[in-house]
Protein backbone atom coordinates (compact mmCIF):
# COMPACT_ATOMS: atom_id res chain seq x y z
CA UNK A 1 0.00 0.00 0.00
CA UNK A 2 1.27 3.45 -0.82
CA UNK A 3 1.26 6.42 1.47
CA UNK A 4 -1.37 9.12 0.94
CA UNK A 5 -0.19 12.23 -0.91
CA UNK A 6 -2.78 14.36 0.86
CA UNK A 7 -5.55 13.66 3.32
CA UNK A 8 -8.04 13.20 0.49
CA UNK A 9 -6.15 11.12 -2.08
CA UNK A 10 -3.62 8.32 -2.49
CA UNK A 11 -1.80 6.83 -5.46
CA UNK A 12 -2.52 3.43 -7.00
CA UNK A 13 -1.09 1.68 -10.05
CA UNK A 14 -4.02 2.74 -12.25
CA UNK A 15 -4.82 6.20 -10.92
CA UNK A 16 -5.63 8.05 -7.70
CA UNK A 17 -8.18 7.25 -5.05
CA UNK A 18 -10.05 10.37 -3.98
CA UNK A 19 -12.47 11.14 -1.17
CA UNK A 20 -13.93 14.45 -2.43
CA UNK A 21 -15.12 15.05 -6.02
CA UNK A 22 -13.32 17.77 -7.97
CA UNK A 23 -16.41 18.72 -9.99
CA UNK A 24 -20.20 18.61 -9.85
CA UNK A 25 -20.18 16.11 -12.72
CA UNK A 26 -17.96 13.67 -10.82
CA UNK A 27 -20.08 14.16 -7.68
CA UNK A 28 -23.15 13.00 -9.60
CA UNK A 29 -21.35 10.01 -11.14
CA UNK A 30 -19.96 8.80 -7.80
CA UNK A 31 -23.26 9.39 -5.98
CA UNK A 32 -25.18 7.51 -8.70
CA UNK A 33 -22.87 4.50 -8.37
CA UNK A 34 -23.17 4.61 -4.57
CA UNK A 35 -26.97 4.94 -4.82
CA UNK A 36 -27.08 1.74 -6.89
CA UNK A 37 -25.07 -0.03 -4.18
CA UNK A 38 -27.53 1.16 -1.53
CA UNK A 39 -30.48 0.01 -3.63
CA UNK A 40 -28.89 -3.46 -3.86
CA UNK A 41 -28.75 -3.70 -0.07
CA UNK A 42 -25.41 -2.24 1.02
CA UNK A 43 -25.45 -0.55 4.41
CA UNK A 44 -25.34 3.27 4.54
CA UNK A 45 -22.12 4.74 5.93
CA UNK A 46 -23.95 7.42 7.90
CA UNK A 47 -27.26 8.04 9.61
CA UNK A 48 -29.55 10.21 7.54
CA UNK A 49 -32.97 11.68 8.05
CA UNK A 50 -33.75 10.59 4.48
CA UNK A 51 -34.68 7.07 3.45
CA UNK A 52 -34.03 7.71 -0.23
CA UNK A 53 -30.85 6.03 -1.52
CA UNK A 54 -29.97 8.93 -3.83
CA UNK A 55 -30.10 11.48 -1.03
CA UNK A 56 -28.10 9.23 1.31
CA UNK A 57 -25.48 8.67 -1.42
CA UNK A 58 -25.12 12.42 -2.03
CA UNK A 59 -24.61 13.01 1.69
CA UNK A 60 -22.02 10.23 1.90
CA UNK A 61 -20.04 11.52 -1.08
CA UNK A 62 -20.21 15.13 0.16
CA UNK A 63 -18.77 14.05 3.52
CA UNK A 64 -15.92 12.09 1.91
CA UNK A 65 -17.18 8.67 3.00
CA UNK A 66 -17.13 7.13 -0.49
CA UNK A 67 -13.61 6.73 -1.90
CA UNK A 68 -13.42 6.57 -5.70
CA UNK A 69 -10.70 6.10 -8.28
CA UNK A 70 -10.04 8.25 -11.34
CA UNK A 71 -8.53 6.13 -14.09
CA UNK A 72 -6.45 7.55 -16.94
CA UNK A 73 -8.28 7.86 -20.27
CA UNK A 74 -8.27 4.78 -22.48
CA UNK A 75 -6.87 4.78 -25.99
CA UNK A 76 -9.47 4.45 -28.71
CA UNK A 77 -9.75 0.99 -30.23
CA UNK A 78 -11.40 2.33 -33.39
CA UNK A 79 -8.86 2.66 -36.22
CA UNK A 80 -8.79 6.16 -37.71
CA UNK A 81 -7.43 7.36 -41.01
CA UNK A 82 -5.05 10.29 -40.79
CA UNK A 83 -7.63 12.50 -42.54
CA UNK A 84 -10.05 11.91 -39.69
CA UNK A 85 -12.16 9.41 -41.62
CA UNK A 86 -12.73 6.07 -39.94
CA UNK A 87 -11.04 3.28 -41.88
CA UNK A 88 -12.63 -0.14 -42.03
Amino acid sequence: MTTPTTTSEKETKEGRIYRFPDSKYRLILVAAARSKQLQKGHEPRLRSSSHKPTRIALEEVSQGLVPFEVLPPRQSTIPHHEDGIISV
